[in-house]
This record gives structure tokens, sequence and C-alpha cells, in this order.
């Protein structure tokens, strides 16, 4: 009988679970969560799992009362999630037993397995989209699998028991939604920035940002890269590299960003939040708990190579911030943590870069995951003409590149 070697691995490669299946009983099934608590705890703007043989042993998170997330507790690579379900023990006379679920996102083939042409993986469908508000990742995600697999069903709630959106059609309608040029500048703009446990309890001062830059262009000055000239947003990515899919436990991570000086600790716009990447370190690896700043909370680092940094929540593996040393100034922000009155793809806040390639999506081809990385792309693009974005202001730029030759800024 042909077999396959699934693995699972943490970014840090301190945790690895490695299990056999049949490859006759491939593509495992799987799932796209777009709760508020998934959001929270991965920081991504979904979570996605399939059914793993085994037991890990693992760092534990309650997730909710019947549901614990295992993660690393070096790196915080969120792996598995934990089940307790008594149904059939309390049928049996038994006792209850847990069942688990791998992130997909930490997934891989071992080297020399046989797929046979077969995916390892189909996630079949997408639930508790109603959290998000505004559809979330949901919008790009429908074909998922890719093309010639089957489209994944969208739930407003749970799989069966809540209304499922009919295929081709997006929830809520495009239609309602704010326009793409509405923001923050006319209001306060404090959007809270929070892990699921709140031991990372943030504000992202986001119209005091859009004010700054709207500013900034009145007085001819530039503007940072991430910022769009049109509105004054932060820019929004899809991230396919490998190292934020296994770190943030989902396939095509989603990040914006910002300046540290807009980023401050809840209740306190002004007072005590680091000003720039060597500060923020130094804070969270303070060696003396009685000097660290107790508004750090669970605040967690891990540095994933010489010169960047991977932040997380140390109880609940929520990740939270990318920062590189070059980039004092800046940091990437995990888009699940946002707390955006508008939804979870945070359009006050954010401009989407759909209409140009994938950030990193060279770590997607020649994999499996290649065939949801062009589904993405095109749906994405779909989307945007749709919601009637303008072309992204990155995509022009590089239009006027190939015109002119030279460089892209």
């Amino acid at each position: 009988m042909s077999t396959v070697a699934l693995q699972a691995q943490c970014l840090c490669r301190a945790q690895t679970f490695t299990t056999t299946v049949a490859t006759a009983s491939l593509p495992l099934k799987g799932s796209c969560c777009h709760c508020t608590s998934c959001r929270h705890f991965s920081g991504a703007l979904r979570s996605s799992d399939a059914v793993w043989p085994g037991d890990p042993v693992l760092k534990r998170y309650q997730h909710s009362p019947r549901v614990n997330v295992l993660f690393c507790g070096t790196c915080g690579s969120g792996m598995f999630f934990e089940e307790w379900d008594d149904t059939e023990a309390k049928e049996r006379g038994g006792v209850e037993e847990a069942s688990y679920l791998v992130f997909t996102g930490v997934l891989s083939v071992v080297e020399g397995g046989a797929l046979e042409g077969r995916l390892p993986v189909v996630l079949e469908d997408h639930v508790f989209v109603g959290d998000t508000l505004d559809g979330g990742a949901a919008c790009w995600l429908r074909g998922i699998n890719g093309t010639g697999q089957p489209q994944a069903k969208v739930w407003l709630g749970r799989r069966n028991q809540s209304e499922e959106v009919k295929a081709g059609t997006q929830w809520p309608a495009v239609g309602s939604l704010m326009e793409h040029g509405a923001n923050l500048k006319g209001e306060k703009g404090d959007v809270p920035l929070r892990c699921h446990c709140r031991g990372v309890d943030l504000v992202l001062r986001a119209g005091d940002a859009q004010r700054e830059f709207e500013e900034m262009q009145k007085n001819g000055e530039e503007l940072p890269r991430f910022v769009d000239p049109r509105t004054h947003k932060l820019l929004g990515e899809l991230d396919a590299c490998d190292s934020c899919r296994i770190w943030g436990a989902s396939e095509l991570f989603n990040w914006t960003f910002a300046w540290l000086k807009h980023i401050s600790f809840a209740g306190a716009p002004d007072k005590g939040f680091p000003a720039n990447t060597a500060q923020l370190k130094a804070a969270v690896e303070a060696a003396d708990d009685s000097s660290r700043d107790p508004r750090l909370g669970t605040l967690a680092v891990y540095t994933s190579s010489p010169h960047v940094q991977r932040y997380f929540c140390g109880r609940c593996s929520a990740s939270v911030f990318y920062t590189i040393d070059d980039r004092p100034d800046k940091v990437d922000i995990a888009v699940g943590l946002l707390d955006s009155p508008d939804g979870a793809r945070a359009e006050s806040v954010i401009s989407w870069s759909c209409g140009r390639e994938t950030s990193w999506r060279d770590d997607m081809i020649g994999t499996w995951r290649v065939r949801m990385l062009h589904a993405v792309e095109k749906e994405a693009e779909q989307w945007r003409i749709e919601r009637g974005y303008p072309t992204i202001w990155y995509r022009l730029a590089q239009e006027q590149v190939q015109q002119v030759g030279g460089d892209a800024p």
C-alpha cells in the first residue's frame, strides 16, 4: 500500500510531528475558520486546519471551553487544535477523548512522499464568516483549492447550522461596503490591536497617521512606501512566504504596516511605547521582570534570523509584529488583531494591494500550494474590480518603470 509521510513543524524547528497516511486516503478534509477568536489567536484573517492522527504534546492555551490551541512556546507557531467532545463518550458510557486538528500552515509532505497526483489537503468550507462583518478573507478564497477542485462553501456561522452564502456571490454585498476613499481622518481613529487573551493590548492610532500623511503630502514631502497616496491608508498585503505561513499557521498571512510612533499602549496614547525596533526588542527581552514595563503584557519575541524579530503573545500564541533592524521606525502588524469597527479587513485603515502579484509568491511556486496561489490572485483581482478599488499604486509604479526602464520604487 502506498503511503505518504506528513509533517507538522514550527518555525524554529524545535517541534516536529510526523504521521504516515495511506495515499488513497488523501486529501485530508480541512476547513477555514474566520471567527473573531481564530483571528485574534493567530493574527491572520483566518485559521485553517485538517484532521491529524496522533497526540502532540505542546504548550496549551484554552481557546474556548472545549478547544485548546497547541503551540511552540519558543517561536510562537500555532500548530494544532485540541478538541474535546464528550457526546460519543457519554453514549459509550466511557470517558471523553481529545481529537486533534493540524493547522495547514505548518503542514508539509516529507520529501519522498508519493502523492500520486493527489492534494494533501482540500479545504471544504469557510465557517463563521459572519463574525468578520465585512467578509474578511473569504472574498478571495472561494477557489482556495485551485482550478479543477471543488469550490469551498461559505457559512456565516457553523457548518450546516447557519446561512450558506450562494456560490458566485459575496457576503456582504459589495455595494453595501464603505467606499474605497473613506478613511478616519475626520475622526479620532484609534483602532484596538489585541490578541485573543488580551495579554497584548495596544492601539493603532490610524486616524493620527492618516492626518499626518495628508499633511506630509500637502507639504511636498515623500510618503512612506506603505501609504496609499490617494487615501493615506496603510498598505495591506497577502504574504505567501514560508516563514509567515508556518509562524502564523495560515497560508497567505495578512500584514499591514505602520510607524512605531503610531502605536500606543491601550489607554495611554502618548506615553511610553518604544520609539524604535531596538527599544522594542530591549523592552520585551528585559531580563529583570521588575524592570519590564507591565503594559507589554505577554508580548514575547523570537529572533528568526540575525536581523529579524517576530513578536507574539507568549500565552495564546497570536502573531503580533514583524520587525527588521534596518527599518527601525516601522513594524509589520498582523491584521487579524485589529478590531476595526468596519470589519476584519479594516478598510477604513487599510488599502489592500489587490491587482499585483502576491508577496513572496515564489515560495509557493513548484509546491502543491501553487493552486491556491493562482486561485487567490485571480479572485483578489476580480474582487478589486467589483469592489471599485483603483489599481494599486505599487502596480502603477511598476507599469511606469516598464515603460521608461529602471527600478520600481
